[in-house]
């Protein structure tokens, strides 16, 4: 499978997870495509968007900062992030992720399967 940047659909969001503002989605992968993933998405974040800060009951996500700088938020922790920055956000705990630059943000986002250790 060869996914080109120039032939992702992308798609603008308003509010992803409870934020602010807008976010342009483009997914390289969908569940079903590679085992163990449930989707792999470049985000674009508008300036001032933020990605609103959720629980992860029962998958878990890597965030990977592209370009851009923000703010991001992992449990009770809040952490200056920029190119090459990561952090996973494992299942049980809570992330998110503030624009607090005046660029877009872009990071890529990684969803893995739905743990059966959790509750």
């Amino acid at each position: 499978m060869i996914r080109k940047s120039a032939g992702l659909n992308g798609e603008w969001k308003e509010g992803i997870r409870g934020g602010q503002g807008k976010a342009l989605s483009e997914e390289y992968l969908q569940n079903g495509e590679m085992d163990g993933i449930l989707s792999a998405s470049r985000i674009t974040l508008e300036a001032g968007a933020t990605i609103g800060f959720h629980r992860h009951p029962n998958t878990e996500e890597l965030y990977l900062i592209l370009s851009g700088c923000g703010l991001g938020h992992l449990d009770s922790e809040a952490f200056e992030v920029g190119p090459g920055d990561a952090w996973v956000c494992k299942a049980g705990h809570s992330h998110g992720l503030d624009n607090t630059g005046e660029e877009p943000l872009v990071f890529f986002a990684f969803m893995t399967h739905q743990s059966t250790d959790m509750p």
